[in-house]
């Protein structure tokens, strides 16, 4: 049984509860020619490039998704303490300038409005300068101490000293 309890016949298109025909697209179908080309000589070696009717089988097709990630993957994301702060004291320097500056302009027009557009732009500005991990934030990287191999799992338990707690008298 189709959709909405009525019984389909061959050749017409199945339609919704709200009339809307059930459309199938030709692509998706696969054309008789793209069914044959990929069929056909599967021993020659696939050198040329495939047709525009024909596209890709999604096990070729280049998924998008981890290309994006691979890029944004080789994105710089660390700020060193320094930059951290340089960023802090940049961000409320801009603010408190652009406040300044807005406040003066909005008393001298005597429109509020302007006051608050000049800090918006200001706080916009801000965010554009502190907030990604400019190379001027990552000039002073850490150090970092070498991995020691010395656990605790390795020692015996013979080796390991008992400690004494002093009695409570």
């Amino acid at each position: 049984m189709a959709r909405g309890g009525a019984w389909r016949r061959p050749g017409l298109p199945e339609t919704s509860a709200s009339g809307a025909a059930d459309i199938t697209l030709s692509v998706s179908a696969g054309t008789p020619s793209c069914n044959q080309d990929q069929t056909s000589s599967p021993t020659v070696p696939e050198s040329r490039p495939p047709s525009p009717r024909c596209p890709l089988p999604a096990s070729r097709r280049p998924r998008p998704q981890l290309v994006m990630l691979e890029q944004l993957s080789s994105l710089p994301t660390q700020m060193d303490y320094k930059g951290q702060k340089l960023a802090e004291q940049m961000f409320q320097g801009i603010i408190l300038f652009s406040a300044i500056v807005g406040f003066i302009y909005g008393y001298v027009a005597e429109q509020f409005g302007w006051t608050v557009y000049i800090v918006m732009a200001g706080f916009a500005f801000s965010c554009l300068l502190t907030l990604p991990p400019w190379p001027i934030y990552r000039r002073h990287p850490l150090k970092w101490l070498p991995v020691q191999d010395s656990g605790t799992e390795e020692k015996k338990p013979g080796e390991r000293k008992m400690k004494r707690h002093a009695k409570n008298n």
